[in-house]
C-alpha cells in the first residue's frame, strides 16, 4: 500500500523545496507517515527526526498517532503497557520538549538534550537551524482532533481505517484551534483509499485485495495482499463477506473521473487543505496506474 498527496490548499507549514543542484529531489517531503508514539521513546524519536532535519532541512514530516498499530504480543514486546494510550498527550509534549529544547526549568528532563538539535547548536556556538520537522497529530476520532487543536498543530484524519465522523472531527479541530509558534491557523489533511483504472470493474476488483487484507488482520492473520482472483474464490461466511464489501466500498474506485469526483466531494465536505491518496490494489502496476491516471486527470507534471 502506498500513498500520494493531492494538495488542495497552500503549502504545509515550513515547506521548502530543498536542494536545487539536480542531484536530489527538490520538493518531496520525507519523514514518518505515522509514528505510533506509545510504541517508542520520545527522546529516541527526537534524535532520529533531528538527524533527518539536519540532512533535509525544511522537508521533514513527523506525524504522531496513539493507536497500537499492532497485535497484543508485539505491543507487549515493545514494552507497551495498558495505559499507554492515556499517556499520549504527555508523550507528545515530551517529544516537542526534546525537539525544541524548551522544557521548563523545573522539568526532570531539562538537562537531557536531543542530539542533533538546538542544544548541540548552542554548545558548538553555531546558528540554530531555521527549520524544524512539521509535527502533525494523526487520528480517526474526536480525541485526536481535540489534541491537535489544543497543541496548535496540523491534523491528519485517516478515513481509510474507519467510518468515524470526519466532519465532526474537523469542525471540532477548527473551532478549538489554539495558535502556536509553528502554526497560526488550522491546517488539516484527510487520507482515503483510492484505485483508478480505465475499467471501473477492474478498479473495484483491485480494491478487494486490501479489503481482504483488512479481514485477515481482524482474524489475527498476516496483512497479506491476495490477488483479486483469490478474493473472489474465497468461501466467505456472511460476516466475512460483509467485512470485505464494507472495506471495498470505503475505497474510492472507478475511472479517473469517478475517483476525482469522489475526492472533490470529500474536499468540499471536509474543507481540508490536503487530500492524501492511500493508493491500493494488488499489483504494483495497478497502484502505479492509479497515480498516473489521477495525475493526468488533474494535469499534473510527470517529473
Amino acid at each position: 500500500m502506498s500513498t500520494t498527496s493531492v494538495t488542495t490548499g497552500p503549502p504545509a507549514p515550513n515547506s521548502a523545496h530543498g536542494r536545487s543542484d539536480g542531484l536530489a529531489p527538490k520538493r518531496i517531503r520525507l519523514g514518518s507517515g505515522g509514528i505510533m508514539l506509545p510504541n517508542h521513546v520520545p527522546l529516541v524519536v527526537a534524535e532520529q527526526i533531528g538527524m533527518l532535519n539536519a540532512l533535509a532541512p525544511g522537508r521533514i514530516d513527523l506525524r504522531l498517532g496513539r493507536a497500537p498499530g499492532t497485535d497484543g504480543a508485539t505491543a507487549a514486546d515493545l514494552r507497551r503497557h495498558h495505559t499507554a494510550n492515556n499517556e499520549f498527550p504527555e508523550q507528545v509534549a515530551e517529544l516537542l520538549g526534546f525537539l525544541e529544547n524548551d522544557f521548563p526549568h523545573d522539568h526532570p528532563y531539562r538537562n537531557v538534550p536531543a542530539v542533533p538539535g538546538p542544544w548541540q547548536a548552542e554548545q558548538n556556538r553555531v546558528p540554530r537551524s531555521e527549520t524544524s520537522a512539521d509535527t502533525w497529530i494523526l487520528g480517526s476520532s474526536i480525541y485526536s482532533a481535540q489534541l491537535a487543536a489544543r497543541l496548535g498543530r496540523p491534523y491528519a484524519f485517516a478515513l481509510q481505517f474507519g467510518s468515524a465522523d470526519v466532519l465532526n472531527a474537523m469542525r471540532i479541530y477548527r473551532e478549538n484551534f489554539q495558535p502556536s509558534q509553528p502554526l497560526n491557523e488550522p491546517y488539516s489533511l484527510v487520507s482515503i483509499g483510492a484505485v483508478a483504472n480505465e475499467d471501473r470493474v477492474e478498479a473495484r476488483r483491485q480494491s478487494t485485495s486490501t479489503a481482504m487484507a483488512m479481514l485477515r488482520m481482524f482474524q489475527r492473520k498476516s496483512f497479506a495482499l491476495l490477488p483479486p482472483e483469490e478474493v473472489e474464490a474465497f468461501q466467505a461466511t456472511v460476516h466475512e463477506r460483509a467485512v470485505i464489501e464494507e472495506y471495498t466500498d470505503r475505497v474510492l474506485h472507478g475511472t479517473a473521473a469517478e475517483v476525482a469526483e469522489g475526492l472533490e466531494e470529500l474536499h468540499e465536505q471536509t474543507g481540508v487543505d490536503e487530500v492524501m491518496l492511500v493508493v491500493q490494489g494488488y499489483s504494483r502496476r495497478a497502484q502505479a496506474r492509479t497515480v498516473e491516471l489521477i495525475a493526468d486527470h488533474y494535469g499534473m507534471p510527470t517529473n
